[in-house]
């Protein structure tokens, strides 16, 4: 799926925990996409878009 900046997602980390936030920037790699996510509980992060579960509407 085809993410751009200002959508909001639902993404897992690595602990396994679900978070709601922001896509800041997208960095395109030769592995696949990379998004810079504000979360919503007030953290950055920096996720494969794999890791991404669905986007959230506004």
């Amino acid at each position: 799926m085809k993410y751009s900046k200002g959508d909001v997602v639902k993404f897992k980390l690595e602990s396994g925990e679900v978070q709601k936030g922001d896509i800041r920037y997208i960095e395109k790699t030769h592995r696949g996409e990379v998004l810079y996510i504000n979360s919503f509980n007030r953290w950055a992060y920096k996720i494969p878009e794999k890791r991404v579960i669905s986007r959230i509407k506004k």
